[in-house]
């Protein structure tokens, strides 16, 4: 039996160790600890993916080279499977300004992104984690698109309390699917597969008289899943470093609006 060459979704191990749906008699609901857990090994995968994705091939450029979009597909059980990372190298703002849209998440995603129709809240698992839902709209003939993952969301994060970020993932998923995704939303809706989707917020430091002052952000994106269904990987290649890149705006921009 032949190997499979090393690869950023092998890497991520999402196929092993909980991306799939198969299991169908795996309860989903943790205590907060479990719940834990899963949130931290998500955060040692995104690491690998972060570290993977940025040696990839620029796809998409902005702001002389500030944003970069990087985009790659790799075969998979699933099918061919999108890895893109989008990087704004810096902001000038401060990461509390932009930590708004991880907080405000379920309405900021419906306001500024035009391809989600509705988002739904499911339910909480402990303090850890929530189950949501997503309807995205496409232009035809292109099916619309419904995802169901968990959302974690780690403020006041990293060694100094300064970093954001929040974890989407369908890990654990199959009891959200079960209870909450409905025959006709199947029917008219192709389900799309989130492995592993991140929004990272990080501080950029100047030393100023012996102290490091905080001048701006650094604001990552980063998807790894399947879109489902059939669509064209061309389609494919042109859409998801195009979304990268208005996702990250869309971030940016609710940021640095007037509360």
């Amino acid at each position: 039996v032949r190997s499979r060459p090393f690869s950023i979704m092998s890497a991520l191990a999402a196929r092993s160790d909980g991306g799939s749906n198969n299991n169908t008699n795996e309860d989903d609901t943790c205590n907060d600890s479990d719940s834990k857990k899963i949130g931290d090994e998500l955060e040692q995968k995104l690491e690998v993916l972060f570290e993977k994705a940025r040696s990839l091939p620029i796809s998409l450029s902005r702001d002389d080279g500030n944003i970069e979009i990087r985009n790659t597909f790799e075969p998979g059980e699933s099918g061919d499977e999108m890895v893109t990372l989008a990087e704004a190298k810096f902001v000038a703002g401060n990461p509390n300004s932009y930590k708004r849209y991880l907080e405000n998440f379920n309405s900021a995603f419906e306001e500024v992104d035009p391809m989600v129709k509705k988002l739904h809240s499911l339910e909480r698992d402990g303090n850890e984690r929530e189950g949501i839902k997503v309807f995205l709209k496409f232009a035809s003939p292109v099916s619309d698109r419904v995802m169901v993952y968990w959302k974690y969301v780690k403020l006041n994060h990293g060694v100094n309390k300064d970093e954001h970020l929040m974890m989407l993932s369908e890990k654990g998923n199959e009891n959200l699917i079960r209870k909450y995704l409905t025959k006709e939303e199947s029917d008219n809706n192709v389900l799309a597969r989130t492995f592993l989707c991140a929004y990272w917020i990080k501080p950029i430091y100047e030393k100023q008289d012996d102290t490091n002052k905080i001048i701006g952000s650094n604001i990552r994106y980063v998807y790894s899943g399947n879109v489902g269904g059939y669509m064209p990987k061309r389609l494919i290649n042109f859409l998801g470093p195009k979304t990268a890149l208005n996702t990250l705006k869309g971030m940016i921009g609710y940021g640095e609006k007037k509360e």
